[in-house]
This record gives structure tokens, C-alpha cells and sequence, in this order.
């Protein structure tokens, strides 16, 4: 192979240094890069990756037709605009432009997906609403499978702590709408996200990038990659760290919430021989970050109950119980008490091989992945320590696929394979007591009162660990028979077999010289703990189908027509806090379910996709229909009462009986004139309960029971009600500029002597109003619509040796709150914020070879 002597990179190296970027992980780079290289030389450099947002259109180019965007959604590459499904994809150069770094800042790309990313643990990506696995901010949820797939690099992640990365090397992100569960490793009821990372290259380089933001951020990447044995063995490294003050201050400690600070590694080796190819992945990722802070006080609550009565506000119940005032009505201004970081960290390692069997290539993906998450939460706000409820949470999971695949542009192309997953799952939840928890959980002068506020201490902790193990096997098989050159058809199944085992096991931790351990108990039941119990070990077997039947029809090289009939299936989520009902005598009623029924997906599509204008105008639209069945969700219990009636109510993780998807979707793209594309993507989506008569009544609706008064209803019918917090209305829209500039700064000479593009980009990203409050309660909240705006402006040298931008998210400050509550006699009225205001800043990208 012909070799090229490098040139520039002492020029470049020169800028490094120039503004101050010159640091010890560029020398790392350079050492690597040299130990593996030899010298200086490369080899020939591949053609640069399209861009599937804007298509790729270089400073140069000669006209304005577009590359053909490619997408990996179906297990092999393809044009996008041939495959016969709802898929949208984001390529590497629009992330690197526009620093979309995080599954949130996607969002503004897709339609139709909204990542709700608050923590390691509560986070979930949602599709047309439905995300599930949310369950997680109330417990229980740590057994269940999200509703959307996230598969990166082939291995599907089963747990949402593993989504909890930044991305460096990013090639592709993909989402795929709908039940995906025939091809992509597990049933997914209602789409996936699909993520492919940077091969190591045959080629040597390595970039670095520097980024300085508002709130003392700074975020430092590596990309490095070169070959070991030319032509054979090619290594690719990357890292980042990413640290930075957050935009609420703890006014008594200081503590800075919701900031950044985590860094990532990842390594790969890429072997290629005559008819083999092994790429082997290691990576490590952790965090220390303030993201369990996001709820602010915004006044004194006011208990109004639907029945007409009106309870005592919080301010008179902490006044009464404590002594204590309510120090802030401001949700910017935080008096919290014991709150640390949340520690995670996740690590993986897989190897894909791959081996071409005549026309036939044969693929082994073999993968191991651990979770580990560490909270420290707060005891409570305005500086009292009454309660604490964090989730130490361990997941290790273990996967192997094997797959036979056909090759393309055959009359019929076919996949086959197997898949196997084992995934266990530590859920350990610890209640903790702070110093004011007996005086609020025991008021009163009675001798029962005054026994359990002297028996609940500070420091008792109520523990209870739930296990969840899952073990499942699949075979599938996915075929696209092309009738003719205009007809074709694809049609798949997947059978899953699992066996899920959970179990809870809850115990106490409390001391105290002279304490009667019966009256500890009752105390910690009485503060919301559980008490000692131990569900056994509970273990159900699944058979899950999954199946697509996707006709299509080209019309001609602009317009392809297709429709879908998709079935997705997930097992049975395991609840890992189930608990005993217990009445008020301590009589044991029943435990609650540990394993929930499986949700099944019928999903029905109709779309089009259309290229005009020699690929310069692109429009695609789909409607969808998505009814899930046995929705599995956060219920309550209400089968039991107890020795005076009143109804014993318990949440649980269970199922809704019936919920139903339906909307269109646009996505589109036009290039008027030379290097400028114009992006819109939208959608009107419904996501609604079709059968929910067991819904738990919002907190206004349990009013204390008076004697010849009618007691608060046990349960609330939602039958044909709308989603809270999801919007009818969506749409995104963008602009993205390239204006070649020549050689702007040849005077400057050095590195500065080479042409040069400029480069403007600005997005929009608005949402409809949106419910944030159950439609029962009696004070309802709407979100107002708004409007994100994100934009920014830079320079980039032609042979891409840097790129300088400017960049800001969120410009106009908007401030919206996810959440919202009246509060209630026990808590104040409080909102949870987005997680940015707006931020701004520079990065420089600098290529040292």
C-alpha cells in the first residue's frame, strides 16, 4: 500500500500549545500514537463519513447532491430511505457540530423520542410516550425491562443505568419506532435505540477536543485510533471528562446540584484476516454527581380535598410537630440535610467475530456488562432529618448471540440466530431515620406517641433487598422477499423463553440500650417502614412471540410505500419491593405480586418515504396505531381493609390492562440552495389509558375519614384518559450552514495558512402544553408550551486539522418544570426543574496527526 509522509503536525501541535491545551493526555496521545505508528507516516485517508442529518456537503464540493444516508436498524447496513420502517438516524459530523453528546440532546433531532434522563437509576428513554421501567423513582422497578430497546455496538443493555454515558466516538444514533423485538436482541413493545460507535481505522490520527462553558464546565475528549500490524490489528481509544458546577446551590453546605462530573474510557482491537473480523470493546465509565436534587419548594401547601374539606397546611404541621419554620419558597434555594453525590459506575466488555461463510457471513456477539450505583440522599429539605429512601443497586448481565446472515441485493435475504441473556440484579433499598423522625411520625401526648417518638432513633434504618435474576433464550429469523422490483415483503418471529426469579427480604437495623424491640418495630412501621419479612424465592417461566409482517411497495426511485403488523412481547416484570399487606393490627393479609403478567404490543404502521431533487428535499411520514396490553406500571392495592374499614392502600408494581399509542410522524429535510439544509421532524401523538379502573386517586382525593361522612374512594377509574406530562404537539427544526471562507488567515501563516469554512447552525425544539397533574386532583397544573433554541457558530480548516465553535443551548433561558404538586399536610408544594438553564461556551478541536 502507498504511503504519504504527514505533514502539519508540528504546526498543529503548535496550536495546541498556542491557547493553552497542551496537557498531559495530548502527550499520552502522541506517545501512543508513535509506539503504534512508527513514524509519522500514514496511509491514505478514507472517505470522510456522510452526514445523515444534513448529508455531507464539504467546503468544496462541487455540487450539492447528496450522499445516501445508511442505517444499521436491521442488523445490516442499508439506505435509509429503503428500508420499509420508521427510522430516524443522527450522523457523527451533526453530533460533533452541534455537541449532542447525551441521549437528552437527541431529542431535538427525532421526533417522537423524549429521554427523561434524571439519574443513573430513574432515567428512561421514552418512544410515543411510553417508556417503561419508570417505575424506578417509586421502587420496584429495578426487575423490569424498559419498553424501548438500547442496544450499542450489537449488545443490548437491559438496565437503564447503562444508559447513563456520554458518547466520544459516535457513528450513528439510530431510533427505531415500534416493536423491534424479531431482530434486536430482546422484545422491545415499543422501539429501540440503536447506537454505533467509531471502528478502530487502518489510518493514524488523533484528535483532541477541548471544551470551556458557563458554570465552571470543562469537558476534555481523546479520540485515538492507528494500526498495530498494518492491515491486520487497528486499535482505536477514546476518553472524556466532564466536570462542572451545577446551577442550584445548597445554601446552608454550599453543595452544587445537578452539575457535572464523570468521566468515561473506551478501548477496542479490530482484527481483520482473509474471511474473519474480531473487534473486541472494553469500556469504563463512572460519575459523582448531584442529580438527586431536582424538587424546589415554591410554597406552603394547600390540603383541599375533593370531598370539600380542607386539612392542615405544611407549614402548621411542621410549626406543630418540629417547632420548626419553612426557611425558603424558593425552588432555586435548597436546605437539605446529609446529601452526597450519586456514585455510579459501569463496565463492559465485548467481542464481535465475524466469519464469512461463502456468500454467508456468520456473527458471534459475546458480551458482560456490571452496573453499580451508590446514592446518598438527602434526610430532607429546610434543614430538617426526618426520612431517607435511597437504592444501592448492582446489575451484572451476560449475553451471546449468534447469527447466519444472507447477502443483500438477493431476491430473498434472510437472517438467522440464537440469543441467550443471564442478568442479575441487587436492588438493596435502606429507609433511614434522622434526628426528627420520631417527634413527626409521633405527635401527640399518649403513652403509645410518647413510647415510639423515645423508640425511633437517629440512625435506625429499615432494609429491604430485593433479588431479580432473569434467564432467556431465543431463536429468530427475519427474510425480505423481493416479489418484483417495485414489491417486497419482510416478515420475522422471534420465540423468547425466560425464567425470572425474584425475591424481598426486609429487615431492621436498630439498637438502643432498654428498648423494646416490639415497640421499635411498630415505630419504623409507623414512619413508612416495612418491618421484617421475606417473600421467598418466586419464580414463573415465559414463552414471549414477537413477529413483524412488513409489505412494501417502490413506485418509483422517489417513493416507497409501506405498511407493518408488528407484535412485541416482554416478560413479567419482577417487583423488587414487594411487600406484605399487613392490616392495622398487624394481621397478614397477602404478599403483593412479585412477578407481574407479561405486556404484550400489537403495533400497525402506514407510511411513506420520498426523495426529491436529486436527494436535496427529503420527506417521510407515517402513521401509527400501538395498543400494549397488560401495561406494566405503578398500581395500588385495594383489595383489603382493616379492623375499622378503611381501605388498606399499598402501591405496587402490577398491570394496566390496556393502553393505547396512536399519532403521525414527519420527518423531513431540504437543501434550497448550495451547502444550507433546513430540518423539520414533528408529531401529533396520543398516548392514552383504554382500560385502567384501578388507578391510585391522587393525594387530594384521601381525605381522613369522619364518622356518617363517605370515606375516600379506594381507587379512581382512568378508562380513556390521556398520559400526564406527554404533549399532543411536537416539533423540531433546524439550519445548518457551510460558507466557504478561502484562506482567510494565510497572513498569519504556520497552522493558520489553509482554507477555511465557516460554519452556523441553530435548532428549535418546541413542545404543546402538557398536563402535569392527575385529572382527578383538584388543583390542575399545565406545562405552557415553549420553545428550546440551540445555536452556534465556528470556524473548521478544510483538511479538518481544527474546528473552532461557539456554541449555546437552551439561548433564551427558557425555564419549565417537569413536574408539579400542591403538596399536601405533610409536604409543601414543590416543582421539579429541567435539568439546564442556559449554557454556553467554546470548543476547540484540534487533529494532532
Amino acid at each position: 500500500m502507498s504511503k504519504a509522509r504527514g505533514t502539519g503536525g508540528a504546526s498543529r501541535a503548535n496550536l495546541l500549545r498556542s491557547v493553552g491545551f497542551a496537557s498531559l493526555a495530548a502527550a499520552g496521545v502522541l506517545a501512543v500514537g508513535m509506539a503504534c505508528g512508527g513514524s509519522a507516516a500514514a496511509q491514505t485517508a478514507p472517505a470522510p463519513i456522510p452526514d445523515p442529518v444534513v448529508g455531507h456537503a464539504g467546503a468544496a464540493a462541487a455540487s450539492a447532491q447528496v450522499d445516501d444516508v445508511t442505517v444499521t436498524a436491521r442488523n445490516r447496513e442499508e439506505k435509509a430511505q429503503d428500508v420499509p420502517l420508521p427510522v430516524s438516524v443522527v450522523g457523527p459530523k451533526a453530533a460533533e457540530r452541534e455537541r449532542l453528546e447525551r441521549l437528552s440532546d437527541f431529542a431535538e433531532k427525532v421526533p417522537n423520542y423524549r429521554p427523561n434522563i434524571s439519574n443513573p437509576r430513574t432515567s428512561g428513554t421514552a418512544i410515543r410516550g411510553v417508556a417503561g421501567g419508570t417505575g424506578a423513582s417509586s421502587g420496584g422497578a429495578d426487575g423490569s425491562e424498559a419498553s424501548v430497546g438500547y442496544i450499542v455496538d450489537d449488545v443490548f443493555y437491559t438496565h437503564v443505568g447503562f444508559q447513563w454515558q456520554d458518547f466520544v466516538d459516535l457513528q450513528s444514533f439510530e431510533v427505531a419506532r415500534g416493536p423491534q423485538g424479531t431482530l434486536l436482541g430482546k422484545n422491545t413493545t415499543v422501539g429501540a435505540v440503536v447506537i454505533r460507535t467509531q471502528l478502530p481505522a487502518f489510518t493514524r490520527s488523533a484528535t483532541i477536543e477541548s471544551s470551556f462553558a458557563n458554570y465552571n464546565r470543562f469537558i476534555e475528549k481523546l479520540n485515538v485510533t492507528g494500526p498495530i500490524i498494518d492491515d491486520k490489528l487497528a486499535y482505536r481509544v477514546t476518553f472524556y471528562l466532564d466536570k462542572g458546577d451545577g446551577w442550584i446551590r445548597d445554601a446552608v453546605t454550599g453543595a452544587s446540584y445537578l452539575n457535572n462530573d464523570r468521566w468515561g474510557v473506551r478501548g477496542q482491537l479490530y482484527y481483520v484476516g482473509d474471511e474473519i473480523t474480531n473487534r473486541l470493546i472494553f469500556d469504563r465509565s463512572t460519575a459523582h454527581e448531584y442529580n438527586n436534587s431536582g424538587s424546589g419548594v415554591i410554597g406552603d401547601s394547600v390540603p383541599l380535598f375533593a370531598n370539600g374539606t380542607l386539612g392542615a397546611s405544611y407549614a402548621t404541621t411542621l410549626a406543630n410537630r418540629l417547632g420548626k419554620p419553612i426557611l425558603t419558597y424558593d425552588p432555586y434555594t435548597r436546605f437539605q440535610t446529609r446529601v452526597g453525590t450519586l456514585d455510579q459506575r459501569t463496565i463492559g466488555v465485548s467481542d464481535t467475530f465475524t466469519w464469512s461463510l461463502g456468500e454467508n457471513t456468520l456473527t458471534s456477539i459475546s458480551a458482560w456488562r456490571e452496573f453499580r450505583l451508590h446514592p446518598r440522599n438527602s434526610l430532607g429539605e429546610q434543614l430538617n432529618e426526618i426520612t431517607s429512601n435511597a437504592y444501592d443497586v448492582t446489575v451484572d448481565q451476560f449475553s451471546q448471540e449468534i447469527r447466519l446472515t444472507s447477502p443483500k441485493e438477493q431476491t430473498f435475504e434472510w437472517q438467522t440466530g440464537l440469543y441467550s441473556l443471564y442478568e442479575r440484579v441487587w436492588s438493596l433499598n435502606h429507609f433511614d431515620f434522622g434526628s426528627d423522625a420520631g417527634r413527626w411520625f409521633n405527635p401527640g401526648s399518649s403513652a403509645t406517641a410518647i413510647a415510639q417518638r423515645n423508640s425511633l432513633l437517629n440512625g435506625f434504618k429499615n432494609h429491604r433487598d430485593g433479588k431479580a435474576t432473569t434467564f432467556s433464550v431465543a431463536a429468530f429469523g427475519q427474510g425480505t422477499y423481493h416479489i418484483d422490483e417495485q414489491w417486497a415483503l419482510t416478515f420475522g418471529l422471534r420465540d423468547t423463553y425466560e425464567i425470572r426469579e425474584g425475591s424481598v427480604f426486609a429487615w431492621e437495623e436498630a439498637w438502643g440500650v432498654g428498648l423494646n424491640p416490639a415497640v421499635v418495630d411498630a415505630a419504623i412501621r409507623g414512619g413508612g417502614g416495612v418491618g421484617f419479612y421475606d417473600t421467598g424465592a418466586v419464580k414463573k417461566y415465559f414463552n414471549s412471540l414477537s413477529g413483524l409482517f412488513n409489505p412494501s411497495y417502490r413506485y418509483n426511485e422517489n417513493i416507497l410505500v409501506y405498511g407493518s403488523v408488528a407484535r412485541g412481547e416482554k416478560s413479567g416484570a419482577i417487583n423488587t419491593d414487594a411487600q406484605p399487606i399487613l392490616d392495622d393490627k398487624g394481621n397478614f393479609k397477602q404478599f403483593q405480586p412479585v412477578i407481574t403478567k407479561p405486556e404484550v404490543s400489537w403495533d400497525y404502521e402506514l407510511g411513506v418515504k420520498t426523495n426529491w431533487l436529486d436527494n436535496r428535499l427529503i420527506v417521510n411520514a407515517n402513521v401509527y396505531w400501538n395498543d400494549i396490553f397488560n401495561y406494566q406500571a405503578q398500581l395500588v392495592n385495594t383489595d383489603y381493609l382493616d379492623s375499622t374499614g378503611q381501605v388498606l392502600r399499598r402501591n405496587y408494581l402490577g398491570n394496566i390492562g390496556h393502553v393505547r399509542l396512536r399519532g403521525i410522524e414527519l420527518d423531513a429535510r431540504w437543501s434550497p440552495v448550495e451547502r444550507l439544509w433546513l430540518t423539520l421532524n414533528g408529531a401529533y401523538a396520543e398516548a392514552r389509558y383504554i382500560n385502567f379502573d384501578k388507578s391510585p386517586p391522587p393525594a387530594d382525593w384521601l381525605w381522613p375519614t369522619v364518622a356518617g361522612q363517605p370515606a375516600a374512594p379506594a381507587s379512581l377509574n382512568r378508562d380513556n384518559s390521556r398520559f400526564e406530562n406527554f404533549p399532543l404537539w411536537s416539533f423540531n427544526a433546524g439550519a445548518n450552514y457551510e460558507l466557504p471562507l478561502g484562506n482567510l488567515f494565510a497572513d498569519v501563516g504556520g497552522w493558520a495558512n489553509r482554507p477555511v469554512t465557516g460554519i452556523l447552525y441553530a435548532n428549535l425544539s418546541w413542545r404543546d402544553k402538557q398536563r402535569l397533574t392527575n385529572p382527578y386532583s383538584v388543583f390542575q397544573y399545565w406545562q405552557p408550551a415553549y420553545a428550546l433554541v440551540n445555536a452556534g457558530a465556528g470556524l473548521r480548516a478544510d483538511d479538518e486539522s481544527w474546528q473552532l465553535m461557539f456554541w449555546t443551548k437552551n439561548l433564551f433561558d427558557q425555564r419549565y418544570v417537569t413536574a408539579w404538586s400542591p403538596g399536601s399536610v405533610t409536604t409543601a408544594a414543590t416543582v421539579t426543574l429541567q435539568a439546564q438553564p442556559r449554557t454556553f461556551g467554546g470548543t476547540l478541536t484540534v487533529k494532532l496527526y
